[in-house]
């Protein structure tokens, strides 16, 4: 089995959480990451990410790094 998401940050989760990646892309504009998951236990990686403090995390990163680089 294979899971697939164009979220980088999810991707930098499941990279942490020792999923091995398979390929990473750029695809017209958008990121394409796929996964092994044989364990099938991306789904329940990605919902523990969404409950967790990385999200808000992640969203203040691009909002420090929009104000020194500009919008």
């Amino acid at each position: 089995m294979q899971y697939t998401t164009a979220d980088i940050s999810l991707a930098a989760f499941l990279l942490m959480k020792g999923m091995k990646i398979l390929s990473a892309s750029r695809e017209k504009g958008k990121f394409i990451f796929i996964f092994d998951d044989e364990k099938n236990i991306a789904f329940e990686l990605s919902q523990e990410y969404i409950q967790s403090e990385y999200p808000r995390y992640d969203a203040s990163m691009r909002q420090v790094k929009r104000m020194l680089y500009g919008p």
